[in-house]
């Protein structure tokens, strides 16, 4: 890639990272100092128009991207860096910057935005994440299931506590789903096929 080729403006060019699997993860702006610096080091460089300095992601939380690929756009205004993502991406914690909704794909119910946050957390494997730390232990899984189980069981029969410890055995049995894998759609499906042979038995 040819830099001088490039059209900047006021020095300055937007950059998207992308991850392997397609995932959007950030918007930032490079100038031709952290573009060169980022051809150098396959390491994804870009230039603060806050503090006025270059800097390379990850350079203190340890959240690096590496380089896998360098592509501009038909105008050659803007960039996109095709990156491995170690950790996060964004300063919030989160894996992608690009979280907050203004129109969603598709209505989620607050189940199913659970269910993703924790595949996102079995993919990704932040940090200090409990999730992380817990769904590919399956022996620490059976016995949180049979642990929450019990606890829902005491709380029914005290009638205290019934919705919290209820909370906590689905999402627990969602980490055991998530442990094998199983798609949100297939357990939805099941659910929807035990429906319609309820209507069909009552029709008869």
């Amino acid at each position: 890639m040819m830099i001088d080729a490039l059209k900047f403006k006021n020095d300055l060019i937007p950059v998207i990272a992308q991850d392997i699997d397609r995932n959007i993860l950030m918007l930032a702006y490079a100038n031709k100092a952290s573009l060169k610096k980022t051809l150098e080091t396959k390491k994804a460089w870009y230039w603060s128009r806050k503090r006025k300095k270059l800097w390379m992601k990850g350079e203190k939380s340890g959240n690096t991207q590496e380089i896998i690929g360098i592509y501009t756009d038909c105008d050659k205004d803007s960039i996109l860096y095709i990156v491995k993502q170690n950790g996060v991406a964004c300063h919030n914690g989160t894996y992608s910057c690009f979280t907050e909704p203004i129109l969603p794909k598709k209505a989620m119910s607050i189940l199913e935005e659970v269910y993703q946050v924790i595949e996102g957390r079995k993919k990704f494997k932040p940090k200090n994440s409990y999730v992380a730390g817990i769904i590919e232990d399956n022996n620490r899984l059976i016995a949180k299931i049979q642990e929450e189980s019990e606890e829902l069981i005491e709380a029914f029969k005290e009638n205290e506590n019934l919705v919290w410890e209820a909370a906590d055995l689905i999402f627990h049995t969602f980490l055991l789903l998530a442990n094998k894998n199983v798609e949100w759609e297939k357990l939805v499906e099941e659910f929807k096929k035990r429906r319609r042979k309820k209507d069909e038995n009552a029709e008869k």
